[in-house]
């Protein structure tokens, strides 16, 4: 099956299908597959989930995508659907990777094999080649599992098809976890060969994938009628997604709303708390050292702060009240009678003989008597 690209949304993530055989020119051409990818990269996504289903192929392909994979700055995750045999295999061992599996996904691994043709000494060096890229594989799977490059070796590359099941492979470390898919597969109970292996799962996944939606539980868990057709159904979908993006759009508005109000409510009343502490210390009744401290009283419980300033006399008036020769400012202007009407000649004749003499000799035409 040819691969499939799906991002769900810019800049987040995008989902691969790897469907087939890795070769130049097959099914799953790491040539292109890589353009692919590398553009996806640059275009924001940085999280990639491959879905799997192959009985490998070309190792040089095969490394040329794990060694981009590997040292390119992007999450990935592996989810093997039916096989992953030989260099497809060996392709998830990469640790930095996480690797799930279905539950009844099935993993291969065996020595590099492949056709020569031509004279003895070509074959020889075709012969250095393949234990060449094992040596690769070897080392690469030895880096997944933790084993050492010979225990590996002896382990899994001995000339033998070591055929895993999901539980085996999160036994071994070749995988991390097994997850439930809504797909009902059943198990290869026996198996001869990777193709066979590749059809048998790939045949369910088609099969399964084709299989139609139960119409009427759509319907009625959309409120529509049963008779309902597709395309009524898909707008009654559309519907119900324009409508939640219109309600996310009016609850994103309000918020914003109540957001700006709390901020102007906020604002108020780090104004109200200054306006009281300015004039707590314009009138002196705390000093500006004070400022501090009751700005933190006031900010926790206003009114009582309030109350307790209220409470205190403003020092500049006392003393004003007290200096004599001194008028205080709300008294300027004022006659004989005016003082007399506030019962305050008295007071006046105390604490200001000189300006009493001269509004009694204004009022009588003579200075008072002692």
């Amino acid at each position: 099956m040819a691969k499939q690209t799906k991002t769900a949304k810019k800049t987040e993530s995008c989902e691969i299908y790897l469907y087939g055989i890795i070769g130049r020119g097959l099914d799953i051409d790491t040539n292109d597959l890589i353009q692919a990818i590398e553009a996806k990269r640059r275009d924001g996504v940085r999280s990639f989930t491959f879905y799997v289903n192959s009985d490998g192929g070309e190792v040089a392909q095969g490394s040329a995508l794990f060694n981009y994979l590997d040292r390119t700055d992007v999450d990935i995750t592996w989810v093997v659907d039916g096989i992953a045999a030989s260099m497809m295999a060996v392709l998830i061992t990469n640790p930095k990777h996480h690797v799930k599996a279905a539950r009844h996904a099935k993993f291969m691994y065996h020595r590099v094999c492949g056709y020569v043709y031509g004279n003895s000494d070509e074959t020889r060096a075709a012969a250095d080649m393949m234990d060449s890229f094992e040596t690769t594989l070897v080392e690469m799977m030895a880096a997944r599992t933790g084993l050492t490059v010979d225990e590996t070796r002896k382990r899994w590359f001995d000339g033998i098809d070591h055929w895993l099941s999901a539980e085996e492979a999160v036994q071994a470390g070749l995988c991390d976890e097994i997850v439930n898919t809504n797909m009902n597969i059943k198990a290869l109970e026996s198996i001869t060969d990777a193709r066979s292996a590749f059809n048998y799962y790939n045949n369910q996944i088609i099969n399964l994938k084709q299989q139609k939606m139960d119409e009427k539980a759509f319907a009625t868990a959309l409120n529509i009628s049963e008779t309902s057709t597709e395309a009524e159904m898909l707008d009654s979908l559309r519907g119900l997604v324009n409508e939640r993006e219109t309600l996310r759009q009016q609850l994103q508005a309000e918020r914003d709303k109540v957001s700006g109000l709390e901020n102007r409510v906020k604002e108020f009343e780090k104004s109200k708390v200054k306006s009281l502490i300015d004039s707590a210390v314009a009138d002196k009744r705390i000093g500006e050292d004070d400022r501090e401290a009751y700005t933190k009283l006031a900010e926790k419980d206003f009114e009582s702060t309030e109350k307790i300033l209220n409470k205190m006399q403003p020092v500049q008036r006392i003393k004003n009240s007290l200096q004599e020769g001194n008028t205080p400012n709300e008294e300027e202007g004022w006659d004989w009678d005016k003082y007399h009407r506030s019962g305050k000649l008295e007071n006046l004749k105390k604490n200001n003989p000189g300006r009493y003499a001269e509004l009694y000799k204004a009022k009588f035409g003579c200075d008072p008597q002692n």
